[in-house]
């Protein structure tokens, strides 16, 4: 079956169940060293963007100066890869729905998390053979979506050994940095609701279609087969 181009997809909170242990390794941090917890609002906005960007709208009101942010990063990711990483869970129905899409479209990932990382999280998830390749920054810091994904277009064309069109590609994600680098390269984009992304927040990035569920994203990736 020849496959309908390349469906690129966020991962924490689009692939993976990721909330709870980054809120449980960011709380660590932040407990042990005297600040008061990460609420569930803050959460909200810290997962997606790169924590580089994330942690000083944190900070502010704790207190804690932007020369710590480093600092705070070695540590949470000290304790998120010994005791949260390895055991990263799909969200509930995506692994039906990559069983699916892998069937007609080529897969990759494209994640703000380094990269690493985000290939530690991909096996535990049992699919790393399902993806052409895994792209995120070598390490820490402000890295523009974008960016990322045009090195996966990149490199789905070294793997599968034939150019990509991004107009025949879809972007997935549950945060505006997913539906901003689709816009920006030329693919479509679809927002996904059971992240941690608004659909306004999606809609407003210029999503061309909203998923309230796997099965939704299923079904309209059929339609445009």
């Amino acid at each position: 079956m020849t496959k309908q181009g390349v469906l690129f997809f966020d991962l924490d909170g689009t692939l993976a169940d990721s909330g709870a242990g980054i809120h449980a390794a960011l709380n660590d941090v932040f407990t042990t060293r005297g600040h008061d917890a990460i609420t569930n609002a803050e959460l909200y906005f810290m997962i997606g963007p790169p924590l580089q960007d994330s942690l000083p709208t944190v900070f502010a009101p704790r207190g804690i100066g932007e020369e710590l942010v480093d600092t705070f990063i070695l540590e949470y990711r000290a304790t998120y890869i010994a005791h949260h990483l390895p055991s990263t869970q799909f969200n509930a129905g995506m692994a039906e729905a990559l069983a699916i899409l892998s069937e007609h479209w080529h897969l990759a990932v494209v994640t703000s998390k380094p990269q690493p990382q985000a290939l530690i999280a991909v096996k535990a998830l049992g699919v790393e053979h399902m993806f052409v390749t895994v792209v995120g920054p070598d390490s820490d810091g402000s890295y523009p979506k974008s960016l990322l994904l045009e090195r996966a277009l990149k490199e789905v064309t070294q793997g599968i050994g034939m150019a990509v069109n991004p107009g025949e590609c879809w972007m997935i994600g549950d945060r505006h940095h997913d539906i901003d680098a689709g816009v920006a390269m030329g693919t479509k984009s679809m927002g996904v609701l059971w992240g941690f992304g608004s659909h306004e927040e999606l809609t407003h990035a210029g999503a061309h279609v909203i998923a309230d569920t796997p099965a939704t994203l299923v079904s309209t990736l059929m339609a445009h087969l």
